[in-house]
């Protein structure tokens, strides 16, 4: 009888089908994080999207009008206001960080007091990257501020500030208005912006992944150092982002140097466009730098 010896690979072999593998996958990683990317935008777009569904629905009900800004410049404070950072859903406007006593304080908006009936979901106020959830507590742990409740249960109630989002949120908003804003820039490298109003405003920007330059680090996220960095939800060249951070940082960075990325931005008519950081304009007040496309309109 004759024996049939089976053949098994050699060390040799198995070293160049690994080899072989491992080419594959430096060529393949490369497009997979890209793929990845995308998806994140288009998903980022799409809550986009649903946000300029409820602004809409709100001018509808209210003879036109736009809610009002969070960050509101309170006439007591004006110099004091941080009227420069539009990214809060909630905002107390003495600068205070914490419980907020009386959430029907005439003075004091928070966007789900408005919003909340037409969005009903927080996620949409947050680009997908950021490890912010409905059910995410808030302020988040190891923020040196302990817990008091859920991302949601705070964007209904107001019931502490601050409420970060990802997004620059420019209704209403006139935090880069020099005639408003005492503490809006003003220069050659600077250009003035004033949010809608009304849904029927010939300024049409209402929504923006945010780009921006911190020269603090007073943000909630731990180990979140923005401090003298540009920052921006979306992956920038030489960039970074910690573990529990919504934030890529880069590093290192230069102020007068915007970082090429590609952002979205989501108009009162309802339609959502992908721009480059190339592509846009520098605004800014106190201290606080931010990249807007150049088609608000």
């Amino acid at each position: 009888m004759i024996r049939i010896r089976s053949k098994g690979f050699t060390l040799i072999e198995l070293l160049v089908v690994i080899a072989i593998l491992a080419l594959l996958m430096a060529i393949l990683l490369p497009s997979l994080s890209l793929v990845r990317e995308k998806a994140r935008m288009t998903v980022c777009g799409s809550n986009q999207r649903q946000l300029l569904v409820g602004l809409t629905l709100y001018a509808a009900d209210n003879d036109d009008k736009l809610p009002p800004c969070t960050d509101k410049l309170a006439a007591a404070s004006a110099t004091r206001a941080n009227y420069h950072h539009p990214m809060e859903l909630n905002f107390h406007y003495t600068n205070k960080w914490g419980p907020v006593s009386n959430v029907q304080d005439r003075d004091y908006q928070y966007t789900g007091k408005y919003l909340g009936r037409y969005l009903p979901e927080v996620e949409v106020y947050n680009c997908p990257v950021a490890p912010i959830r409905p059910d995410s507590p808030w302020p988040p742990p190891g923020s040196s501020y302990a817990p008091v409740a859920t991302y949601a249960e705070l964007y209904k109630t107001g019931a502490w500030a601050p409420l970060h989002s990802t997004y620059i949120l420019l209704w209403n908003y006139q935090g880069y208005d020099p005639d408003v804003s005492p503490q809006a820039f003003t220069g050659s490298d600077y250009y003035p912006f004033a949010g809608p109003k009304k849904a029927s405003s010939p300024v049409k920007l209402v929504v923006q992944d945010a780009l921006m330059f911190k020269t603090d680090a007073s943000v909630l996220f731990p180990d979140t150092d923005l401090s003298n960095k540009w920052y921006c939800s979306h992956r920038m060249r030489n960039s970074v982002r910690g573990k529990d951070s919504p934030f890529y940082k880069e590093s290192p960075s230069v102020r007068a140097q915007i970082p090429e990325v590609w952002l979205n931005a989501g108009y009162l008519d309802g339609h959502v466009t992908r721009f480059n950081s190339r592509d846009s304009y520098r605004v800014g007040a106190n201290a606080h730098d931010a990249v807007l496309t150049r088609a608000v309109r």
